[in-house]
């Protein structure tokens, strides 16, 4: 229930999102503490809850096509240092076990909407410990995440497969 209740006030309350002041040198790409909304080119949703000291909280919803573990939050973790950031989700949360963990790793970047974009690189590896089946390499990859920019309620980007609540 307290997933469903975190799903339902991420939708309805605006996403809070503040740049740091530009520095020498520096792009305006560090997302100041609190709580953000991004997707993926396949429609999965992460929401990231950022604190002070860069560690991250949240959780990530997968939409992928073809792929397992469909349409459930899942508790991700992981940390941001200025455009750098890196996190982790195990695909186990009670409702659906899906018997996988995701790490991934990469930066923040100006997008060519003018706004934020994730680029991370990814491996996904099983949490069986298989033996002899010669299958143990982890798939690996690319996603690029969009910053999902609210007003009010109702999002000036609607993701892919996400009905926005009127």
């Amino acid at each position: 229930m307290t997933v469903v209740a975190l799903l339902f006030a991420s939708v309805l309350w605006p996403t809070v999102l503040l740049a740091a002041p530009r520095g020498e040198g520096r792009l305006p790409l560090d997302i100041a503490a609190g709580t953000s909304t991004w997707v993926n080119r396949h429609g999965s949703v992460m929401v990231l809850d950022r604190g002070r000291d860069g560690l991250l909280q949240g959780y990530f919803v997968n939409n992928a096509p073809g792929k397992g573990c469909r349409g459930i939050p899942y508790e991700l973790s992981g940390r941001m240092v200025d455009e750098t950031i890196a996190f982790q989700v195990s695909w186990r949360n009670g409702v659906a076990d899906c018997p996988m963990e995701t790490q991934w790793r990469g930066h923040i970047q100006p997008s060519r909407e003018g706004g934020l974009e994730i680029v991370a690189e990814w491996q996904q590896s099983s949490t069986v410990l298989s033996i002899g089946l010669g299958d143990d390499e982890p798939q690996k990859g690319t996603d690029h995440f969009t910053l999902q920019v609210t007003t009010g309620l109702h999002s000036q980007i609607t993701p892919p497969g996400i009905s926005e609540i009127p």
